[in-house]
């Protein structure tokens, strides 16, 4: 199935052209925002939110910045340049704070060195009643 989704990932966003940008080579260091698709859905439960996610070697913590009572996010992470010359990057995360959720993975394509798109899918588990997906706009903060 990760096959399928990643080969299909990859074709919809080759189609989209040869980038003139690069995905980041490592996410260390690096705080992304990121915006979530604003359409409502029940697979789609925080539609509109912007996250800020700050990266270290291999650890995550994520902050809803718009919704002040939002938990704040931990977790694991492995994350890897898999098209270079299309910008296409991948990480697969898991969860820790504050439950422990099954495996997600979010597939990035640059549309600037510093900007871009990306699909998140978080997969089914104990904390997660569904498999759901949402569209993100990243930035990359820079200081």
């Amino acid at each position: 199935m990760k096959k399928i989704f990643c080969t299909t990932s990859l074709a919809l966003f080759s189609i989209v052209s040869h980038a003139e940008c690069q995905v980041p080579t490592s996410l260390d260091g690096l705080t992304l925002e990121n915006e979530i698709e604003p359409v409502y859905s029940s697979i789609n439960p925080n539609a509109g939110a912007i996250a800020r996610v700050t990266y270290g070697i291999d650890t995550y913590t994520a902050r809803f910045i718009n919704d002040q009572a939002a938990p704040l996010f931990k977790g694991l992470y492995v994350y890897r340049v898999i098209d270079k010359a299309n910008g296409i990057g991948l990480l697969y995360g898991y969860e820790s704070k504050p439950f422990t959720k099954p495996s997600h993975t979010i597939l990035f394509k640059c549309l600037t060195d510093d900007r871009g798109k990306a699909i998140f899918t978080q997969l089914l588990g104990k904390h997660e009643e569904k498999s759901r997906q949402n569209t993100i706009t990243y930035t990359v903060l820079r200081d």
